[in-house]
């Protein structure tokens, strides 16, 4: 995508029509020009020109010579855009107002499918940061990006954070566990893929399968019982690493060799 198609996308995400972009970007760093000018340099069909132009001009993105021709000149972007970002902003606090005062009935404990990495990753930043009194996390160096600053910010305005983290990196402030180890001998049994848990409270828990060949999937929820699934997950891994860690390389060897260890680390089939 191009630098002038990528600010026509972004501007169409601010509430323009793609003519009403297409013009507005035409006219930037101009003097001012006629209809006709505009359709050709902004490739606009001149039957949309004019009536794309007085759109414009209402919404207070151009401004009007009435000469003979009318010419038309942009409102500078930094005034224009300070002007969306004071009305988006007044329009947020309203909307968050009116929905705040809407009733609540919640049925707890289902469980909803999630798909999509930018999906399951926002699902994540929610429930770390609506978290109350606890969390329990297990990511990915690959996630960490995202959500790395909302748990060191969940830990300093108090929750207690215990985070195992799968890879090379750190955080400061939450507990964190090098679980390195686990993460690349987990992606050679589940050829490639990942398991991801973020649990607030003990109540609201996201577990992700994510992979970089297989379809990102999850599911969100605010059953219990699975809640504690999770929490137990994160528990049992770190306090398996945390074991493995104590015991001499002779010893670990020799209990990997055992059929009941042997049996359990074997790769999962993806085909199920």
């Amino acid at each position: 995508m191009t630098t002038e198609n990528e600010l026509i996308a972004s501007m169409t995400r601010l509430g323009f029509t793609q003519y009403e972009a297409q013009a507005y970007t035409a006219l930037v760093g101009q003097a001012a020009l006629t209809g006709a000018e505009v359709s050709r340099r902004a490739s606009m069909p001149p039957s949309k020109v004019y009536e794309t132009l007085a759109r414009l001009e209402t919404r207070g993105a151009v401004l009007v010579n009435r000469s003979e021709p009318v010419r038309y000149s942009a409102v500078p972007h930094a005034a224009l855009l300070e002007e969306l970002r004071t009305r988006f902003e007044a329009d947020l606090e309203a909307a968050a107002s009116a929905l705040d005062q809407l009733p609540v009935e919640e049925e707890a404990g289902l469980v909803w499918s999630l798909s999509g990495r930018k999906v399951i990753v926002q699902a994540f930043a929610r429930a770390i940061s609506g978290a109350q009194h606890t969390l329990f996390a297990g990511i990915w160096d690959e996630e960490l990006d995202e959500l790395g600053p909302l748990l060191e910010e969940a830990s300093a305005r108090g929750i207690e954070t215990h985070v195992a983290i799968y890879g090379d990196r750190t955080l400061d402030g939450p507990h964190t566990y090098d679980l390195a180890e686990c993460g690349a001998s987990a992606r050679l049994r589940l050829s490639g893929r990942r398991l991801a848990v973020v649990v607030a409270d003990d109540a609201a828990a996201v577990v992700a399968e994510l992979g970089d060949s297989t379809a990102d999937q999850a599911t969100l929820t605010t059953n219990p019982v699975i809640a504690l699934l999770a929490v137990e997950y994160i528990k049992a891994d770190v306090s398996g690493r945390l074991m493995i860690n104590a015991m001499s390389p002779a010893t670990y060897k020799k209990l990997l060799a055992t059929p009941a260890m042997r049996a359990m680390l074997a790769p999962v089939d993806p085909r199920g």
